[in-house]
């Protein structure tokens, strides 16, 4: 990359489902990466995230993310998981 690091923005989705969060999501992405930082998506929430599951780490561009608005559902799809309890339970 040469040049110096650039910030990471994490995305995840919790709760149930949310209308127009595919639109929040490209939304989020799309200004993260205008102020220059990197941004990748969870999929499948915080048990995905605090088990250390590297595949559920998505790249988000402004290509991949521009036209989100249009579809259905979440592409990171949710998880109605409390952080904490995940959290706990992915100690033990």
């Amino acid at each position: 990359m040469g040049g110096k690091a650039k910030d990471l923005v994490g995305i995840i989705v919790g709760g149930g489902p949310a209308p127009g969060i595919n639109g929040v999501i490209s939304a989020a992405t799309i200004e993260a990466v205008n102020e220059g930082k990197h941004v990748v998506g969870i999929i499948g929430g915080f048990k995905s995230l605090f088990e250390g599951d590297i595949k559920c780490v998505l790249p988000l561009t402004i290509e991949t993310v521009s036209r989100l608005h249009t579809q259905g559902g979440s592409i990171l799809r949710t998880s109605r998981d409390y952080p904490d309890r995940v959290k706990k339970n992915s100690r033990s």
